[in-house]
């Protein structure tokens, strides 16, 4: 029997707790606003009165935030996926190494879709308060 090594734990670990965090980071800022200003662009677009205004900005903001949003979610399924395949890997070593190098490019991922996401949201934040203000 092969032992387990701490690396491995501290590694397993990790993937796990970001997997559970990383749709709790993404979905964060969505609030009951944000909800209102979604189904309010939905109303508009589909021809009811919303009573609110069309901030092309807003849109895309929260296309985008849905899009990132979604892509947190894939991950999720990517690192269950990559534990499911190291746990069945009764030793096989090659196995294994693929079920890390699929961890490690899903943290990657995590972090390239965290970082798009406060980017995303500060551009959009900048626009929209540039085209409210002037």
């Amino acid at each position: 029997m092969k032992k387990i090594s701490l690396k491995s734990i501290v590694a397993g670990s990790l993937a796990a707790i970001g997997s559970i965090s990383a749709p709790l980071a993404v979905l964060a800022t969505t609030s009951l606003d944000n909800m209102k200003a979604s189904a309010g662009i939905t109303a508009t677009s589909a021809g009811v009165n919303a009573g609110g205004t069309n901030d092309i900005s807003k849109l895309i903001g929260n296309l985008i935030g849905a899009a990132l949003g979604l892509l947190g979610v894939i991950l999720v399924c990517i690192i269950i996926y990559a534990g499911f395949l190291w746990m069945t890997a009764q030793g096989n070593d090659e196995k294994v190494k693929q079920a890390k190098k699929m961890i490690s490019n899903a943290v990657i991922g995590m972090v390239l879709i965290f970082a798009a996401y406060a980017i995303t949201n500060f551009v959009i934040t900048a626009l929209s308060n540039s085209l409210t203000t002037t």
